[in-house]
């Protein structure tokens, strides 16, 4: 019995009681009060299933609108030149919801279809944009992830990368993982292992992956930390499978070892700063199989008003798959190498604007006779609600 029913009897029995002694005027009002009651019950329980509901589930959604010049160049024969300016759009939408006490689930769409870009171009005769599902997952973290979590189906990238050398941000691998973060005293521990499908052919030559990291942090004094670690990366029948718009993709096996450490400041005249790094080597081939990327951040737009950082990278065509590798360098892909400068800038409460500039080389590969030589600026404005 709920509590409205419950209240609802005890007021029926109480006006049922003084009937017997009340004139008729009493007993209107009674009967009137009784209905007024039962509406304000009605309302409260309403608006507490409600609030209730609000508090497990949450929508995030963003929209970016980017202006975008490029400039692409053969340097080594031809020197054609191309240039061209384009608007770029990416919408997301995420519901996020905590089923149980040890339970909590996602689902997201957004623009693209891509595994490395949310990015559409504008210019179609005002045709919709192609949507897709990028997040659909649940996390069963016992214990309050005492012993760390496990995810199920597509979901965002369950280790941590210093840098974008070979892992797209955008990128939400399928399949299923564990995570795990502690502490030892003063030391930080992270962890995780995955089994994913990259493509399904129903045959024995399908193409999985598997990965493995283990990280450590340290404070070092009151306003630093040093952290990094060790991850893993082996693709499965990689050899079987190729792609004929970004070359490197899939034509060797991988098998990817990577390093990562960042060294942190809090404050610095007063300014947080942050060095950062990544190494990778493909074991499996001994051919343009390595890269590292190497930068500097200052400041920290999710904490404050601003940040900008620059960083260096010089990534071979066969050190890691070029279908998950960021989609703005070098217009995509591996056996890339340049500079990188980005700056974001908080103008108001979920209003961002960015500035990116790129300037990168692709070395010659399967798909190109020449070298190319690419400078891109992007220009960002970004919102969140």
């Amino acid at each position: 019995m709920n509590r409205k029913l419950a209240y609802s009897i005890a007021l029926a029995s109480a006006v049922t009681a003084l009937t017997g002694f009340a004139a008729d005027d009493d007993v209107a009002q009674l009967r009137s009060d009784l209905e007024t009651m039962n509406t304000r019950l009605a309302e409260l329980e309403g608006g507490a299933q409600q609030s209730s509901w609000a508090g497990k589930v949450k929508v995030k959604a963003d929209l970016r609108y980017r202006f975008q010049h490029a400039e692409a160049e053969d340097t080594s024969g031809s020197n054609l030149k191309t240039t061209k300016n384009i608007q770029r759009l990416r919408a997301r939408l995420g519901i996020f919801a905590d089923v149980n006490d040890f339970t909590t689930a996602g689902i997201g769409i957004r623009t693209g279809d891509k595994a490395n870009s949310g990015n559409v171009t504008l210019g179609d005769h005002f045709d919709g944009f192609k949507m897709s599902i990028s997040l659909a997952y649940f996390t069963i973290s016992p214990d309050d992830a005492k012993y760390g979590s496990a995810s199920f189906g597509k979901m965002k990238q369950p280790w941590k990368s210093a840098t974008d050398l070979i892992w797209d941000a955008d990128v939400n691998p399928e399949g299923i993982a564990y995570a795990y973060s502690g502490k030892a005293k003063n030391t930080g521990i992270i962890g995780s292992l995955g089994y994913f499908r990259v493509e399904e052919e129903n045959t024995a030559s399908d193409l999985s992956l598997g990965t493995a990291q283990l990280g450590v942090s340290q404070p070092i004094g009151e306003k630093t930390k040093l952290s990094g670690g060790g991850s893993f990366y082996g693709y499965d029948n990689a050899t079987e499978f190729t792609d004929e718009v970004l070359p490197g993709n899939y034509m060797v096996d991988y098998r990817i070892g990577e390093a990562f450490a960042e060294f942190g400041v809090k404050d610095v005249g007063p300014i947080p700063f942050k060095l950062y790094g990544s190494y990778v080597n493909n074991t499996a081939t001994s051919e343009k199989n390595d890269g590292y990327c190497v930068g500097i951040k200052f400041g920290d737009a999710k904490k404050g008003k601003w940040e900008a950082k620059y960083d260096y990278r010089d990534l071979g065509l066969y050190a890691a798959p070029a279908y998950f590798t960021d989609s703005d360098f070098a217009d995509g892909g591996t056996g890339v190498k340049g500079h990188r400068i980005k700056a974001k800038y908080n103008f108001s409460k979920n209003l961002t604007g960015g500035l990116t500039y790129i300037n990168s080389l692709r070395t010659p590969d399967r798909s190109l006779d020449q070298d190319q030589q690419f400078n891109t600026l992007m220009l960002d404005l970004m919102v969140k609600f």
